[in-house]
């Protein structure tokens, strides 16, 4: 094989590794796709692009299509008299089934990182070996879901609130945010205190060792993202990208209180917190 195949060849094992990771895509791979990942996390922008298009195409489908039909059902069942109320029910419906397909093809990895964090937030006063304990256990606390369903909700008016025209590139860039954020995580976080956790948690550690201070491959990671927000969105689009970058660093500030570190739970929490608060910015 030459040269210029073998390097095709990696970079769709590296693609196929990536996805398998941060989607629930079934991609035929073996458990290397998990060192994969960590290896080229820095490329993590790029899958959050082509996620955010998917997601984009499918509102921008849901859209047209429902207000399509409910705008029919007003013409022929109500003359016309209700317009505005169906075009808010169909754009309404429109978002939840997008926020729908976003867990489908994203999987409940993040979320669930996303109920943990708030499993072991509610409990304040326990030790750091306690929060641990707590936040994966097979069960969700009330603070749990309540996090979950604010982020999960506020993720849908702010789709809501976005204009159909410019959907597609906004969610782009929330992916692509958010996914930075996740690399943001990583490149200034540090691992949990190992007596906390046992061996199956040297996998997330993977993912720390692999950009932690390693500032060449963040600026590749943050060339990444503006180049495609600038393109997408302009001004708007570093904005969202800056938000991605302050939302990793404040999750690192909670990780470290939470969990001693930064692991796959605050990573996942991360994901779903950054991708929202760049749809606020987007949206304001």
């Amino acid at each position: 094989m030459s040269s210029a195949g073998g390097l095709i060849v990696k970079a769709l094992r590296v693609f196929r590794g990536l996805m398998a990771f941060l989607t629930a895509i079934p991609f035929k791979m073996d458990e290397s796709f998990l060192d994969i990942s960590a290896r080229y996390m820095f490329l993590f922008p790029v899958i959050g692009a082509i996620i955010g298009f998917l997601v984009g195409l499918y509102a921008r489908f849901t859209n047209n299509v429902l207000f399509f039909l409910f705008g029919y059902i007003n013409t022929i069942v109500f003359s016309g008299s209700n317009e505005v109320l169906f075009e808010f029910v169909a754009k309404g419906l429109a978002s939840a089934m997008t926020v729908a397909f976003i867990l489908v093809i994203i999987g409940l990895q993040h979320t669930d990182g996303l109920v943990d964090v708030g499993n072991a937030l509610g409990i304040r006063k326990a030790s750091l070996k306690e929060k641990v304990d707590i936040a994966h256990v097979w069960t969700v606390t009330r603070t749990g879901a309540f996090f979950a369903i604010l982020v999960s909700f506020f993720t849908l008016l702010l789709i809501f609130l976005t204009n159909t025209d410019v959907v597609i590139q906004s969610l782009v860039v929330a992916e692509v945010s958010a996914k930075l954020a996740m690399v943001t995580t990583g490149w200034q976080g540090t691992s949990p205190p190992p007596r906390f956790y046992e061996n199956r948690w040297e996998k997330g550690r993977n993912f720390i060792d692999s950009i932690r201070k390693k500032h060449g491959l963040y600026a590749i990671s943050l060339t990444i993202s503006l180049a495609v927000s600038i393109a997408l969105l302009g001004l708007s689009g570093v904005l969202a990208v800056a938000s991605g970058m302050l939302v990793g660093g404040f999750m690192i500030i909670v990780g470290k209180q939470v969990f001693g570190g930064v692991n796959g739970d605050i990573f996942g929490a991360t994901n779903e917190i950054a991708r929202m608060v760049a749809l606020f910015v987007l949206v304001i």
